[in-house]
């Protein structure tokens, strides 16, 4: 019995090893070479900050990460609604998030630690442009609300907390010394919403031109769209040199009547500095070459090109800046990676 028992235990034991042997040559040798690349058999799953559901961050967002699903090998992007570049800024330093949508302006000054920022944020790197965002004002055209200092003892939605739109509108207000009667801290789609029904009166939103939730109000109601004169728009650029001019052209919208001169603001897709080199070489590649299918999610992305990297305010991600050098383009030192 003790024979037949020791028999039993060395055949098991071989039997093992020739699984083993098997699992090895399928997993790690090809040719008979031993591949030392598995990086492709590494699946990565990422997070993705957008913003609230209906702005252009989220629209963006969900059909940037279909592109990346489809392309990328192993890679897959879930997209998050969030309070927008802040909140997006915050949870990529904590480590909860690892990519975003953000304005040049509010990552420069996290990554410097001015402005808005508690501190200096130092895990954001820039991976590629997107496209210039216009902030619009806007209200109903049976308000008698034409001009942002009748913005004064109205109620007034910012935006979500942490959203461009919020930090921008709140700033315009107190540079241009106008007060609200109350300022709704709410997402843009609940903002128009409330447009609808009366119980908010003007709004900012910080998006790409057109607007997904302009062209949706301009089914139901008739839109007063809303501009700053240039002696405003002077007082706001001084106060905020990462802002610019923007003009929304007559005839973007169903009743605007004229251009409108507005504050603009670069967006830009950033990622966490622990993300692998290649693996962010491999997102914005992808990117690039895929912008034909970028511009049937969004008209935005015609803004998509690599030259429009310079107007990053953070530097970029290691992975990006080798897909832009292997292409030619010299990426100037303060956008170079820090030294670790």
């Amino acid at each position: 019995m003790k024979g037949k028992f020791s028999k039993l235990l060395l055949t098991v034991a071989v039997l093992t090893l020739a699984l083993a042997g098997c699992s090895k040559s399928s997993t790690s040798e090809s040719n008979g070479e031993t591949n030392s690349n598995t990086s492709n058999e590494t699946e990565h799953r990422l997070l993705l900050g957008t913003s609230s559901q209906g702005g252009t961050y989220y629209v963006w967002g969900g059909g940037w990460a279909d592109i990346i699903g489809k392309n990328v090998p192993n890679t897959d992007v879930a997209v998050e609604v969030t309070g927008g570049p802040n909140s997006n800024i915050q949870l990529i330093e904590s480590g909860e998030m690892d990519l975003g949508f953000v304005t040049a302006w509010l990552a420069g000054e996290a990554y410097t630690g001015t402005g808005w920022a508690d501190k200096k944020y130092t895990k954001i790197r820039s991976i590629f442009p997107m496209y210039a965002s216009v902030m619009h004002m806007y209200s109903l055209k049976d308000s008698g609300i034409t001009s942002i200092s009748d913005f004064a003892n109205k109620i007034v939605s910012t935006g979500a907390p942490g959203s461009t739109s919020a930090v921008a509108g709140e700033g315009l207000l107190d540079v241009l010394g106008v007060k609200p009667g109350r300022v709704s801290g709410i997402p843009t789609n609940t903002a128009i919403d409330g447009l609808r029904d009366g119980t908010i009166d003007a709004g900012f939103a910080v998006t790409g031109v057109p607007g997904p939730f302009m062209l949706d109000l301009e089914t139901t109601h008739e839109v007063q769209h809303i501009g700053l004169t240039e002696e405003e728009m002077k007082k706001a650029l001084e106060k905020y040199p990462y802002w610019s001019e923007a003009i929304i052209p007559n005839g973007t919208y169903k009743h605007q009547e004229e251009d409108i001169l507005l504050p603009g603001f670069w967006n830009f897709a950033i990622a966490s500095s622990e993300l692998s080199d290649e693996l962010v070489y491999n997102l914005v590649k992808t990117t690039f070459e895929k912008h034909e299918e970028l511009l049937a999610v969004d008209p935005s992305a015609k803004e998509t090109i690599v030259e429009n990297f310079k107007y990053s305010t953070i530097p970029y991600h290691p992975g990006a800046v080798k897909y832009y050098q292997e292409i030619g383009i010299e990426i100037p030192e303060n956008l170079l990676p820090p030294e670790q």
